[in-house]
């Protein structure tokens, strides 16, 4: 089977941090490690989404051009995902000529299909500067609730939807003078052209409940949807001089410009393949809604088969804030963690809901130290030495214990390819409990000969089961384990080596002073923020 898998372009315009990951870039690298162990042709595709407003904004706060914040995010994020064990096929970008060309055919297609139309909007224009402004660049109180220093387009503090004139005291951010209101003409995508097609395709799809009965509230007012904005940064417009796409136009089509980028046969591969879009929950309407329509309206991609969807992460019971400094960011993570103790806990508190989780230092330690380093290191480090030297053999292994694990494969291969990973992880986990048991229960250091290659060739086969189902998971580590105990493939189809390697320890506890630093880092931030 074909599979390509993305995640969620991250916004090259800050560093991650570790509310990034959650739903989108960890889910999605165990889901194709998963299938990769299950024997599946897959690619994992990603790329930076680079246009917009806030980027231009950001690149004029600091004096620099667009490209330059852009190409210092991208390769940083590169470099992250990398050290995370992402397994990314490739890492592209929106502002690629393979997008460019790609959002243009869409564009194009769309018109001649009868989608996208012409229509007049106003908009604010700066006198002093002689051009219209995209919201971002026009500040102002809002009407509903008189808070102050509000963007043109959405009000941060009450979350209502502003339209251009209704913001009291408009300024424009960069010359501070007052915008006045003019007409200009716009290209929109007849979204409301696709309600039966996107209720047809919501019913057949391999969806989440809880987030259909979220976007069938959608359904019955569709809104047509402006894709041009006054910018000089982005994709331009065929014929217009100061427009562009708008970012969310030409990001979701970085999906297939990013597997253009990677493959030759890039459309076959798409058309025949079982797509999945991993995204947060902020995205459901541009997901479910906006790109499927685009889809279906070209006429020539396949539909993913599944959207899964996940919840928000905070930290320490707080939300994750840039402004407020109440975040850590993946590289101070990397720089006091291994990967895996992050991809561990990650994963031990995302269920496949749209619930938010709470990340906590203290947790952390107690998971990392109590389950991961106490219960899967420990196994690895006791089957090692007790079986150093001993002739493994599968005439060994019991009817009923094989009986026994090929239901643990069963019920991880379900829940996986469900996209439930926690439980996945939990099952992977229960192997690693009755490994350890086996060899609690049966003592092999009191016994020889057969009897004790007999314990421990089961604690062996257990051993290497748990450890390519926690694969997808936690890579890193669970991969030298399988090269000390000289299992070579990574398949679920495990085949027990008749002698093991020299065993070293895979884990190093996480200290007391090591939670202390990530929390001292938390509190200097948020303060240097507060004041």
């Amino acid at each position: 089977m074909k599979v390509l898998i993305t995640a969620a372009l991250p916004y090259a315009n800050g560093p991650l941090h570790l509310g990034h990951i959650r739903s989108t870039y960890l889910p999605a690298d165990i889901y194709k490690r998963f299938n990769e162990i299950i024997g599946n042709e897959v690619i994992y595709v990603c790329a930076s989404d680079e246009h917009g407003t806030p980027i231009a904004v950001e690149a004029e706060k600091q004096g620099k051009k667009p490209e330059d914040i852009v190409n210092y995010y991208h390769e940083r994020d590169k470099k992250e995902f990398k050290e995370l064990g992402f397994s990314m096929d490739i890492f592209h970008r929106t502002s690629s000529k393979e997008n460019k060309e790609m959002a243009l055919f869409f564009f194009e297609k769309l018109k001649e299909n009868g989608y996208i139309y012409e229509k007049k909007v106003t908009q604010y224009y700066c006198e002093d500067l002689n051009r219209f402004m995209p919201d971002r660049y026009i500040k102002g109180v809002c009407p509903y609730c008189k808070a102050e220093e509000q963007y043109a387009d959405q009000c941060e503090k009450c979350g209502k939807t502003l339209k251009p004139g209704e913001l009291i005291n408009p300024y424009c951010t960069i010359t501070k003078t007052k915008p006045s209101l003019k007409e200009v003409s716009h290209y929109f995508f007849k979204l409301s052209d696709f309600k039966e097609s996107l209720k047809d395709f919501l019913e057949k799809g391999n969806f989440q409940k809880e987030v259909i009965n979220y976007v069938n509230n959608w359904l019955n007012d569709l809104k047509d949807w402006d894709i041009v904005r006054e910018l000089d940064w982005g994709i331009k417009v065929p014929g217009r001089a100061n427009q562009v796409f708008y970012v969310w136009f030409d990001a979701p089509i970085g999906y297939i410009s990013s597997t253009k980028a990677l493959r030759k046969d890039w459309k076959e591969f798409w058309n025949s393949s079982k797509i999945v879009h991993f995204i947060g929950k902020d995205i459901i309407y541009h997901h479910y809604l906006f790109w499927p329509a685009m889809l279906i309206g070209v006429k020539e991609f396949s539909l993913p088969y599944a959207i899964p969807t996940r919840g928000y992460l905070n930290l320490e019971n707080k939300k994750f804030s840039k402004s407020r400094g109440w975040y850590i960011t993946i590289r101070e993570f990397l720089d006091n963690f291994p990967p895996d103790y992050l991809r561990y806990y990650m994963t031990y508190i995302t269920p496949y809901s749209l619930v938010d989780a709470n990340f906590s230092f203290e947790e952390f330690m107690h998971r990392i130290n109590n389950d991961l380093i106490a219960n899967y290191g420990n196994l690895v480090n006791r089957v090692g030495k007790l079986s150093n030297g001993l002739n493994l053999k599968e005439e060994y292994l019991k009817h009923g214990f094989l009986q026994l694990m090929n239901e643990f494969k069963e019920k991880y291969a379900e829940k996986m390819e469900n996209f439930e990973f926690k439980e996945g992880l939990e099952i992977a986990m229960e192997v690693v409990k009755r490994a350890n048991k086996l060899i609690s229960d049966e003592e092999p250091w009191k016994l020889k000969g057969e009897f004790k290659e007999s314990v421990m060739s089961e604690a062996v086969y257990a051993t290497l089961l748990s450890s390519v189902m926690l694969y997808p998971i936690i890579p890193f580590s669970t991969k030298k384990a399988l090269e000390m105990l000289n299992h070579k493939e990574i398949s679920l189809s495990i085949k027990l080596p008749s002698k093991i390697n020299k065993v070293k320890p895979l884990y190093k506890k996480v200290e007391e002073k090591d939670i202390s630093k990530m929390k001292e880092i938390l509190a200097k931030r948020s303060n240097e923020n507060s004041v």
